[in-house]
């Protein structure tokens, strides 16, 4: 299997694994019963994005055919992207009044960027193993 079908694959197993821990969430009121739960979401949308990201930019073709830069600027550039994206999906939250409580909303909302962040980096760590480090 070519890289960039492998990698693909990987997004589509991963974007189904966040869908259904996300329908047993609501169905089961997991958000609510397990206070770890949203953890574990947050930082598979991370890796995911993080993967995306990277996917994007390095094998669909809609930039070109870009060569691998240093692996300071992949990593960069994976933070920058799950950054956003994470920071933008707490705003849609807020804006659309899913922030239920009020107290420890900044430091709930901080820990969650925190873990998309860190997904991000495991997207990388994995990105750089499997495809940077193969000559």
């Amino acid at each position: 299997m070519s890289p960039r079908n492998r990698l693909l694959y990987t997004l589509a197993i991963l974007i189904c694994i966040i869908a259904a821990m996300h329908l047993a969430a609501m169905l089961l009121f997991l958000y609510w019963a397990l206070w770890w739960y949203d953890i574990i979401l947050h930082f598979l949308g991370g890796v995911f994005v993080g993967f995306l990201a990277l996917w994007l930019n390095f094998f669909s073709g809609y930039f070109g055919t870009p060569a691998l830069p240093s692996s300071r600027r992949v990593l960069c550039f994976v933070l920058v992207v799950t950054l956003v994206v994470g920071i933008g999906w707490e705003v849609f939250e807020r804006l659309l009044g899913h922030t239920w409580s009020v107290e420890g909303y900044w430091l709930d909302t901080s820990v969650d960027v925190v873990l998309d962040l860190l997904g991000g980096v495991a997207a990388f760590s994995y990105f750089k193993h499997e495809y940077m480090n193969r000559g």
